[in-house]
């Protein structure tokens, strides 16, 4: 399969049906392409993760992923799941999972996104762990621009899945469930990929309440749905950025915007789009980021109970009222 990433063509493709499922579903949202492939995927799914290369990894984060640099080539290993290999110079990443990175939540799109930063980064674009929607006046189509986004970041359990939703129940636009990619100058770009919540946060909202109403309220596990399925026509492919974002909650009765200074924004923004063992492109992406925190201004959200008022607080980030 080919996609358009932004002027890119992405050339996946796979050896399961189960997993040809979830990439197409995933990717749903990006135009088919017709044009020469700038960056390759290939996954094929196997019965036992192979064994990670002779050595000792150059770098490794807890017992989740390990990586193996010798120059351009870079293996990154998944004990529990699987191995990527990436080719940086070529735009080349070729992978073996095991059905097990299918079958638990979120893992697949992680081993993605994995498999494509580094060539993304080589090339303008940065991903970033955060949800990311953008207020319009009006519906636009996919190719629109212009509309100014606000990038909700934070760990898991800070409220930032909730924030994005209850800003797509207002009819604002989505750019990314969890990783939009940050370009220059100055701009967010749309990623694929599948809304995902638990059942007890769909139920907060009319417009999905029908999501969990077969579902376990106090379920441990996410509901993934595509949100196109929700809202026609929700996606938008980029926007300048409006706001930065930084929800936790609170035992408190209103939603709050607290302004951060731009150090400390840019100190909380590190964790969640810096990777640590691509050294080559670190002072390209800080450079990035330092851009970035000076277009758009940063705020701690103190998020209250009442999700029907965080689009009006948000859209007061951007300084007019809109």
């Amino acid at each position: 399969m080919l996609w358009d990433l932004h002027g890119l063509t992405l050339y996946a493709e796979w050896n399961n049906a189960d997993l040809g499922t979830r990439w197409m579903a995933s990717f749903a949202s990006r135009p088919v392409s017709e044009s020469y492939a700038d960056l390759s995927f290939a996954l094929d799914v196997v019965p036992a993760v192979p064994p990670p290369p002779p050595g000792q990894p150059q770098f490794r984060q807890t017992d989740l992923i390990e990586y193996y640099i010798d120059g351009d080539s870079v293996t990154a290993h998944f004990p529990r799941y699987g191995q990527l290999r990436l080719d940086l110079a070529n735009g080349i990443t070729d992978g073996r999972i095991i059905s097990a990175a299918l079958d638990t939540y979120g893992v697949f799109e992680d081993l993605v996104a994995i498999g494509l930063s580094p060539h993304l980064r080589r090339r303008g674009m940065y991903l970033m762990h955060a949800f990311a929607a953008a207020l319009t006046s009006h519906p636009r189509p996919l190719s629109s621009a212009g509309e100014r986004g606000v990038l909700i970041v934070g760990d898991i359990g800070s409220g930032k899945t909730t924030t994005g939703m209850a800003l797509l129940s207002a009819g604002w636009k989505l750019l990314s469930n969890d990783s939009p990619i940050i370009s220059a100058p100055n701009e967010i770009l749309s990623y694929p990929g599948l809304l995902a919540a638990y059942p007890n946060t769909f139920a907060r909202f009319e417009s999905t309440q029908h999501l969990a109403a077969n579902a376990d309220a106090d379920a441990d596990n996410k509901l993934t749905v595509p949100a196109e399925s929700i809202w026609p026509e929700v996606w938008l492919d980029r926007a300048t950025p409006g706001a930065i974002l930084f929800p936790q909650i609170e035992q408190r009765t209103e939603h709050a915007l607290e302004p951060l200074s731009q150090p400390e924004a840019l100190r909380m923004l590190l964790p969640h789009a810096i990777e640590q063992w691509d050294k080559e492109m670190i002072p390209a992406h800080l450079a990035l980021l330092s851009q970035l925190i000076q277009s758009a201004p940063a705020f701690r959200l103190r998020l209250g109970p009442d999700t029907s008022t965080l689009p009006g607080v948000i859209a007061s980030a951007f300084g007019d009222g809109r």
